[in-house]
């Protein structure tokens, strides 16, 4: 009975998303997925990058100041990128462009904080060959303009942001809203220093944006742009959207084709944070969640790719 509930509920929560966002809802049983499951020190994984062949995530507040080289065909660690002058406070995503990696240190479930940052370092350093190295990191600092109150309760505010990605010279911020249930897109400039974040748009969702990736190669089959998160209720989802042409800023464009896929239930696929596209031939969507215990239910950390999803 509970489980024909939840199903009966995940139904009617991707029939209220599409009658909103005028989008095709897509079915998880028409794909294939594959499973890897990866190392227990990856429990907290909140967020997924793939660069040279190799995953790269890290864990969120709490963790280490570390960023992990994950293999994918074992997902065991291969190797460690420890940050010698920064804090996890809590890291919530990260963004690889041709020249650095970046490291979202933003979450703010509180919206107390006042401290936003985004680390940058060199993406040559990876290169390096040591199954553990150090680097030291450069630091944007940013805020939100149109924030004003920093005291809303725990949960309760819409200044909370797990998600970004770098594209067309800047990187691209998505505000997971916990009381609007929608996402806010903020750019800012790769440069050191203090700066306001500058909105673009806001995109109502109707789950909480815990993770994006792009890929802007224009003959690639995911050529695109993807939102993962999940509900109130815990139901998991992927949204995909087709990227502007001429390189514009805005991109939520009602034009643009788009599609929504419910994943399913935290039970049942975890706690999903990270979404990553896979450069295999045709590319591959792939997700990481967080180890997950509730009551009987355990899903252990892994990294999920979705076949066929974007072809």
């Amino acid at each position: 009975m509970i489980k024909y509930l939840a199903s009966a509920l995940l139904v009617l929560s991707a029939l209220n998303l599409s009658a909103q966002m005028k989008i095709d809802t897509l079915d998880i049983e028409n794909y294939q997925i594959k499973t890897l499951k990866i190392s227990e020190k990856l429990d907290e994984i909140s967020s997924l990058e793939f660069h040279d062949g190799f995953y790269w995530g890290q864990n969120d507040s709490g963790g280490e100041a570390e960023l992990y080289k994950i293999s994918p065909e074992t997902g065991k660690i291969l190797q460690t990128v420890k940050i010698t002058n920064a804090e996890n406070r809590d890291w919530e995503e990260l963004a690889f462009s041709e020249d650095y990696v970046f490291i979202g240190e933003f979450g703010n479930n509180l919206g107390n904080r006042k401290d936003l940052s985004i680390f940058y370092f060199p993406i040559s350093k990876l290169n390096s060959k040591e199954e553990i190295i150090s680097v030291e990191v450069e630091k944007i600092e940013f805020s939100y303009p149109e924030q004003k109150n920093f005291n809303p309760g725990n949960r309760k505010t819409n200044f909370d942001c797990e998600a970004f990605f770098f594209y067309n010279e800047k990187l691209h911020l998505f505000t997971k809203e916990w009381t609007n249930l929608s996402t806010t897109h903020y750019t800012l400039e790769v440069k050191p220093g203090k700066q306001q974040a500058k909105k673009l748009e806001t995109f109502k969702t109707n789950y909480m944006v815990t993770g994006a990736t792009v890929d802007d190669s224009p003959i690639s089959n995911t050529h695109g742009f993807y939102l993962i998160g999940y509900t109130p209720d815990g139901f998991g989802f992927i949204s995909g959207f087709s990227l502007p042409k001429r390189g514009s800023d805005l991109l939520f464009d009602e034009k643009l084709s788009k599609f929504s896929l419910p994943l399913g239930l935290t039970t049942e696929v975890g706690q999903i944070e990270g979404i990553v596209i896979k450069p295999e031939i045709p590319a591959v969507i792939c997700y990481s969640n967080e180890d997950f215990k509730f009551r009987t239910a355990h899903v252990e950390q892994s990294v999920q790719c979705i076949h066929s999803l974007a072809e």
